[in-house]
């Protein structure tokens, strides 16, 4: 369907403001043909949005895990309930999702390959959602971070095989679990789980399929590993040992990060809102972290809104709380974490050239708000209508159904 958003104020992803005067943006088969004053054709619907009503590109989350359930709280209890009852919570999550304003995410870990599925369903239109890069089952080690996927591996050969399992299954990027995690227990955070040659290797073999390598590292001997390694993320990246996130940080790993030109996925979340401040005081945790992203901004790191999606507590349509509490931590203002969200996102995950910007020729992914969430953050989380692909994911009841063209 070709549509006409009418009157709204632009923010295109990459400008300091919105544009001062309400501008036209037309739809046809998915993609923006046109932003600016022109009323286009009598072809069209036409969605007359209103007054003060700001559009701004699509939402990305750069570290989802379609196939987690937040509401289970142990990994052996997210394989108790049916596949088909799993795949049926997959799609009801990635429905909440698009709805939400959440149009890309990336899936960075599973065992079973359904959320590769669910992603060519999503492409095909046959299900609501958002479009889908998936990294099927992350490599690790016996009894290392997530073992329980199916990526475990003991030697370069054997390290070679899963990565070429998921090349097989046509993956989008690759994952590697650097260090130990928290959802595994036992697995140490601040344990690295492959040395840096090891990585290397799962680096190169991704690239002769033309993708790029995420790597969980929590720890910093990992981060260093994966920063010298060449991968393209970082996910996390929590400086964390014994003593919590952030109370091992370490300004020259810093460095190699950014003489790599590694980006850095550091997966806050709604929940870390209420990590800020216990009696009145800052906490430990706010306190290392904000250091740790302080330390990443002054050292030019680019960052990707993420939220680690799946993991107990933390529900896959909740990244613009995640995005409040990432401006916080970050101290970014609006516009710098909207980017994190949009135009940055999708040039750290290749997508520059689909999405993550209003222009024309990229994907008609649009959210617009009775508000400028560039003054008021917290209008992300109350959209009034959401374009996926040039489809109506969502509309509020005060924005009028499309009407014909006069």
């Amino acid at each position: 369907m070709k549509i006409r958003l009418s009157a709204a104020r632009i923010w295109d992803g990459t400008a300091p403001t919105t544009t001062r005067e309400a501008l036209n943006l037309i739809v046809d088969r998915g993609e923006i043909t046109s932003v600016g004053s022109s009323l286009g054709g009598t072809s069209e619907s036409i969605v007359r949005l209103p007054p003060g009503a700001v559009a701004i590109p699509g939402l990305i989350d750069a570290h989802v895990h379609m196939d987690l359930d937040p509401f289970l709280l142990a990994p052996d209890d997210q394989f108790k309930p049916s596949r088909s009852d799993r795949d049926l919570r997959m799609i009801a999550r990635a429905g909440a999702m698009v709805a939400a304003g959440i149009t890309t995410a990336r899936d960075l870990g599973a065992g079973e390959w359904r959320e590769l599925a669910l992603r060519d369903a999503i492409a095909r239109g046959e299900l609501p959602g958002p479009r889908l890069v998936c990294a099927g089952q992350p490599l690790t080690v016996d009894q290392g971070h997530c073992h329980f996927w199916g990526g475990v591996a003991t030697g370069a050969e054997e390290q070679a095989q899963v990565v070429r399992r998921q090349l097989a299954h046509g993956v989008d990027w690759v994952k590697v679990m650097a260090t130990g995690g928290y959802f595994t227990k036992g697995s140490g955070v601040e344990r690295a789980q492959f040395s840096a040659e090891e990585l290397r290797q799962a680096v190169g073999l991704a690239g002769e399929a033309g993708l790029a390598v995420a790597a969980h590292c929590h720890g910093k001997a990992g981060i260093r590993n994966a920063a010298q390694a060449g991968v393209r993320t970082i996910e996390h990246c929590s400086f964390a040992s014994g003593e919590g996130y952030g109370a091992d940080y370490d300004a020259d790993v810093v460095k190699e990060i950014a003489a790599a030109g590694t980006w850095v996925s550091p997966t806050v979340n709604a929940n870390w809102l209420r990590r800020m401040k216990k009696d009145g005081a800052p906490t430990d945790f706010f306190r290392n972290m904000r250091g740790v992203l302080g330390g990443l901004r002054e050292a030019g790191i680019p960052l990707l809104a993420s939220t680690d999606a799946g993991i107990p507590g933390v529900h896959h349509h909740r990244l613009a709380a995640g995005l409040l509490a990432f401006a916080k931590y970050g101290d970014l203002s609006p516009v710098e974490v909207l980017r994190t969200a949009t135009s940055d996102s999708a040039l750290g995950l290749g997508l520059e050239s689909i999405c993550g910007r209003l222009e024309p020729g990229l994907s008609a992914d649009v959210l617009v708000f009775a508000g400028d969430p560039l003054e008021d953050l917290a209008l992300l989380e109350n959209p009034i209508l959401v374009l996926a692909r040039g489809r109506i994911a969502h509309r509020d009841p005060s924005v009028p159904a499309p009407v014909a063209a006069a």
